[in-house]
């Protein structure tokens, strides 16, 4: 893939892609953005190139000395002997870019970047001292409220999930932030409060969890399928879990167990479905997969590589 110069895609066209697992159109869009001096993008593609597993988990670590060379502080990070979500024994890690880091998230704070204020946020969390004084009133845990509410403020959406776990404050205040990324079409934000309203209103919760699976949410999916099966949550409904089982298959994941004469018995979703009952499901999941790709949110603080599962 080529982009004339006047066409080059946004780096959100290379994390789009890798939020619905296109690897192959990530590392393209990534490439070609890195090319042209885009540090982040640089760092993007190491990400990617560790998410492709392989050979190429190793040399992530290569493309990612790149970005930190071009002074990318995510980069850095990521070189960090301390970092437990990096592969040091085999990448070029040095300890010389942990405070490297740390003056980049300082200037990109500076200048409004609310990712590198949470960044900030979260190396003060692990320090001794915010961790002394975390629960103390107008200290430790407050504090760090604050600095997640610029964060927010100055536009990073995923502040709203840390203030809606931390915040010491009525349910109502709780919400605010994370149901405004909601409106914001912050993703991940949308199977949080289907969760937190499943057993208050059943109205919002529905909403929310319409929009994940809309979204093509691997999570929700996952989470149907196992609350359809055994009774969890919702009514137990074979129809539907054989449904989502479908989808998730179709994604790639092994559902063999469920799905075949194999399989341990009391998991065994095709002895409990009439066959003409299967046919009409595997279609209805056909159609789902044919227009919705899976979905996986990732950012610069969230797994594989840090510290939130979103």
């Amino acid at each position: 893939m080529s982009f004339p110069l006047q066409a080059m895609p946004a780096i959100h066209n290379g994390l789009d892609a890798l939020w619905h697992h296109q690897y192959k159109k990530a590392e393209q869009v990534f490439s070609q953005l890195a090319e042209q001096g885009d540090a982040h993008a640089m760092y993007w593609l190491g990400n990617t190139y560790q998410l492709e597993g392989g050979m190429k988990r190793l040399d992530a670590g290569r493309i990612l000395l790149k970005a930190a060379k071009m002074g990318d502080p995510w980069a850095m990070d990521r070189l960090d002997p301390e970092n437990a979500f990096s592969f040091c024994s085999f990448w070029p890690c040095n300890s010389k870019w942990r405070d490297k880091a740390l003056e980049g998230w300082k200037k990109l704070s500076k200048q409004g970047n609310g990712k590198a204020t949470f960044a900030l946020l979260l190396h003060k969390e692990n320090t001794y001292w915010y961790r002394f004084t975390k629960w103390l009133p107008g200290m430790g845990q407050e504090k760090l409220n604050e600095m997640a509410i610029k964060a927010y403020n100055q536009g990073y959406q995923g502040a709203s999930i840390y203030l809606f776990n931390n915040i010491n404050k009525p349910v109502n205040k709780k919400l605010e932030t994370i149901i405004n990324a909601a409106e914001n079409k912050f993703k991940p934000s949308y199977k949080i409060l289907a969760s937190y309203y499943s057993n208050k209103n059943n109205n919002l919760a529905n909403k929310y969890l319409g929009k994940s699976v809309k979204i093509g949410d691997l999570k929700i999916l996952n989470v149907l399928f196992t609350c359809y099966s055994n009774g969890w949550i919702y009514t137990k409904d074979y129809n539907k879990a054989y449904y989502y089982g479908k989808i998730l298959a179709l994604y790639g994941k092994d559902m063999s167990p469920f799905f075949q004469n194999t399989g341990p018995k009391e998991y065994r979703l095709n002895s409990r479905i009439p066959v003409p009952k299967q046919r009409e499901l595997i279609i209805k999941a056909q159609i789902y997969v044919k227009n919705h790709r899976p979905y996986h949110y990732y950012d610069e603080f969230s797994q594989p590589w840090g510290l939130f599962r979103y």
